[in-house]
């Protein structure tokens, strides 16, 4: 018991001590406390005082506080205030702290008959409240986060037993406004924000990536490269967990609309003109479905865009979904052209349908096109090379970029191909099939390809885009110049009409061209089957050429300068120097030849001519000619006089005036005269159906082998020797005056009459000689110029017949054999005298009529 008791005792004092303690407390509260100053350690007041009168009176004017936790943003202070606004109520009648220094910061602290203000570095509270059934109802009339420059005011429930706060009011956030609602509860805000309006989104912008730290490449894009007059949101939803400052960004949800917006594909390019936006964001994904967009004067309607992953800084991109019924022209090329995609497809005409998405991924910067067009009836550059279609579908995937075209080509070629492009690689591949390749130039079928199987190959790493197609070999190349190289033409032998037609066998072709109007060509290593001969007798089968071809003109310059051509209003000039010409008739005048529609004119210097109908080669110091239609004109000048030919498929005619012997020796083929001038008549249809006179003066009669033989002769026979005048010299037989008429069918030459007048003895006669086999069949009769009537003057029909006006002697040599091997015999005057020769001076003293 007495240890119970001493226990109560001791318990007594110590309650009678608290008892007193708070007795005087109180009492001293009743009546107030000032202090002027208290200082202890880091924790100091100035001017406080506390009075208790119902409820605690709170004043003090300046109170510095040591830090003891760690508030840095306006959440932490709106989560400490909301944990402890209950006990100002409860606690306090009025608090006035002035300035309260917290470290760095100040803030204030006002309260009087539920007027409540707070003042801190990051949060400003205005509000009234009162205590209601489980906790306060709250008027805010300014509830601001400094540091992200929001303000709200509206009311407030707070359930102060449950922790429980809803808010309903407004907001203002630098260009925004709008209505918010919010549910505060275990520390975590639920949000709900709408009928936003702003007229502008730059600052908000600006805070948000300071307070999330967004990826740079997002905030431009949704404040930046996308710009508008108005935005409107309808509804905007999310939640913050206050202690850990988790704002859920995946849980965040909006719904708006922007008006008269401006949108940059890239920064460089000019921007897109859209009439209205509907934007949303769901998944963290903002996404832009755009209406009556245009852009570069182009309709871009059912186009969108979508920044995903928009708060991941890693990981953040943009899908760009274009639509358009426009051509793919250059301007729509410039946008992947903006992001380094080489797309080297440009439409210049005609109808698309298409669209093109381009994800771009922002770090590290991946853009990822894809798309699909389908053109119709149009013109088409693809890397360069420009393609008149009738239908394709090019398709982007990835850096890879698909054309399948149908009846499509060239100007000069039609095809169903099929490209595949590598734009990383910037190469590719054709495939396919030619249905027509015609390279032609003024009727003229350069290379003519049709239904042959293609497979090509693209290149367009360098600035000319390569065309390379493997059979036939040929390859092109497009740009500022466009090129087609053939290495040897000895491939396209086979399809190309005008090669075979000027007989060229192989060598290099290069075709260079700016506009595929004028052109410029490069032969060389050239191997041909032309008509000409090199001075040496050799055939003129190799050179080098340059052409031009423009509009109505052509120009080929040989690299040996020995032959030029020049082609203007489909009429040809071809000039010829230091080589010989060859003129096969046959083929002139035939379809395989230069045509009957043809305008030929040719000339030459130091040129001869060689005659392949006649085995013939005539020497001329120069000549000009033509050939229109079925119709060869010819006019040439040897070392001496002229000489004209005109020719056609029914007609051969050829005249010469003052030609030497050594002329008419090369025109027949035989080596008979020497010196002299001589004029050519020849007429008929043909080459192998003529008929011709001679006429000379002063040529020499020097056949080695006729000429030779007959002086044998004539020695060799005793009764011959009075015939055997000073005229007959082994030099030869001068010729004062002579006259030859012949005729010509086919191989066979027939002489109508010779004569040969000298100075002491003519030469007469008249026969055949066959050419291919060179049998001759010839009667000479040699005259002697002394006065032989007296023998038969008795007789006078006969004189008038054999002997003629003159009435001189006479003999007859038959020539038979061949040119090479000639025969001669004769009988003496009796056989002279019977001798039917002599008619021929009745004809030769008819006039024949090529003359007159």
């Amino acid at each position: 018991m007495i240890i119970i008791s001493q226990a109560i005792k001791k318990i007594w004092h110590i309650l009678l001590f608290f008892i007193i303690f708070f007795t005087i407390l109180i009492v001293t509260l009743k009546h107030g406390i000032s202090i002027e100053n208290i200082s202890f350690n880091d924790f100091k007041i100035e001017k406080l005082y506390i009075k208790l009168d119902k409820k605690l009176i709170l004043r003090a004017q300046k109170l510095k506080i040591p830090k003891t936790s760690h508030k840095d943003s306006s959440n932490e202070d709106f989560l400490s205030l909301t944990n402890n606004i209950v006990w100002v109520d409860r606690l306090f009648s009025e608090i006035i702290l002035e300035n309260i220094e917290f470290e760095d910061n100040e803030l204030t602290v006002l309260f009087y008959e539920n007027a409540f203000h707070v003042d801190t570095a990051y949060l400003t509270l205005d509000t009234t409240f009162t205590s209601q059934e489980n906790g306060l109802f709250i008027d805010v009339y300014n509830l601001a986060f400094k540091d992200f420059d929001i303000n709200l005011s509206g009311t407030s429930n707070a359930d102060i037993r449950h922790n429980i706060y809803d808010f309903n009011g407004t907001f203002v956030s630098h260009e925004l406004d709008g209505k918010m609602k919010f549910h505060l509860e275990n520390e975590i805000i639920n949000y709900d924000v709408s009928d936003i309006n702003a007229s502008s989104l730059k600052s908000f912008m600006h805070e948000l990536d300071v307070k999330l730290n967004l990826n740079e490449d997002v905030k431009n894009w949704i404040y930046g490269y996308i710009v508008a007059d108005n935005y409107f949101v309808h509804n905007l939803s999310g939640k913050v967990d206050l202690k850990t400052q988790n704002f859920f960004l995946n849980e965040l949800s909006a719904k708006g609309v922007s008006k008269n917006l401006k949108v940059k594909f890239e920064d460089s390019l000019p921007a897109a003109i859209v009439e209205e936006a509907d934007i949303e964001l769901k998944n963290e994904t903002l996404y832009f479905k755009l209406k009556k967009p245009r852009w570069n004067g182009k309709n871009l309607n059912g186009s969108n865009l979508e920044i995903y992953k928009i708060f991941d800084e890693k990981n953040a991109g943009l899908i760009l979904n274009l639509q358009t019924n426009s051509i793919y022209d250059k301007a729509v090329n410039s946008i992947l052209k903006a992001y380094d995609i080489n797309v080297p497809i440009e439409q210049k005409s005609g109808r698309n349908v298409g669209k093109i998405s381009i994800d771009i991924k922002f770090d590290p910067l991946k853009v990822t096109p894809n798309g699909k067009f389908k053109a119709k009836d149009s013109k088409i550059d693809i890397a360069g090379a420009m393609f008149n279609v009738k239908e394709a579908i090019v398709e982007i995937r990835d850096d890879k970029i698909i054309v399948d075209a149908k009846d499509s080509g060239m100007d000069f070629f039609k095809g169903d191909i099929k490209v595949a492009i590598d734009a990383t690689k910037e190469k590719g591949d054709i495939n396919g099939t030619i249905n027509k390749f015609d390279l032609s130039f003024d009727g003229e079928e350069i290379v003519k390809l049709k239904n042959l199987p293609l497979n090509a190959s693209l290149d367009f790493r360098k600035k000319d885009v390569l065309f390379d197609i493997l059979d036939p070999r040929m390859q092109l190349s497009f740009g500022d110049e466009n090129t087609i190289r053939i290495d040897d033409i000895s491939k396209i032998y086979d399809y190309s009409p005008l090669i075979k037609q000027i007989g060229l066998n192989s060598g290099n072709f290069t075709l260079k061209t700016k506009n595929f109007d004028d052109f410029e060509i490069s032969l060389r290593n050239a191997k041909f089957n032309m008509p000409f001969l090199n001075k040496d007798g050799s055939k003129y089968d190799s050179d080098g050429f340059d052409i031009k071809i423009g509009e109505n003109l052509i120009t080929a310059n040989s690299l040996s300068n020995n032959l030029n051509i020049n082609i203007k209003d489909k009429k040809t000039e071809v000039h010829i120097k230091n080589m010989d010409l060859v003129i096969d008739n046959e083929v002139i005048l035939s379809d395989k030849g230069s045509g009957k529609n043809k305008n030929l004119e040719f000339d030459g210097l130091n040129s001869d001519l060689f005659i392949s109908d006649l085995n013939r080669t005539l020497k001329f110091l120069s000549y000009n000619g033509s050939i229109v239609k079925d119709k060869i004109q010819f006019n040439a000048r040897p070392q001496s006089g002229n000489v004209s030919i005109i020719q056609s498929d029914k007609k051969f005619n050829m005249f010469a005036n003052d030609i030497t012997g050594d002329f008419v020796n090369n025109l027949f083929g035989m080596d008979s005269f020497e010196g002299g001038f001589f004029k050519l008549r020849i007429v008929g249809n043909s080459t192998d159906d003529l008929k011709g006179e001679i006429r000379l003066h002063g040529a020499n009669l020097k056949s080695y082998t006729f000429y030779n033989q007959l002086l044998t002769f004539l020695n060799s026979v005793p009764s011959l020797i009075i015939f055997k005048t000073p005229d007959f010299t082994e030099k030869g037989f001068p010729v004062k005056f002579g006259k030859i008429l012949f005729e010509k069918k086919g191989d066979l030459l027939n002489i109508i009459a010779i004569e040969l007048d000298g100075s002491s003895a003519d030469i007469g006669g008249r026969g055949t000689i066959n050419l291919a086999t060179k049998e001759i069949d010839v009667d000479l009769e040699l005259r002697l110029l002394k006065d032989a009537s007296s023998i038969i003057g008795s007789i006078p029909i006969v004189n008038q017949i054999i002997l003629g006006k003159d009435r001189r002697l006479s003999t007859v040599i038959k020539v038979r054999g061949t040119l090479d091997k000639p025969k001669y015999s004769t009988q003496v005057l009796a056989d002279t005298l019977m001798s039917p020769l002599k008619i021929i001076r009745n004809v030769l003293e008819a006039p024949f009529l090529i003359f007159e």
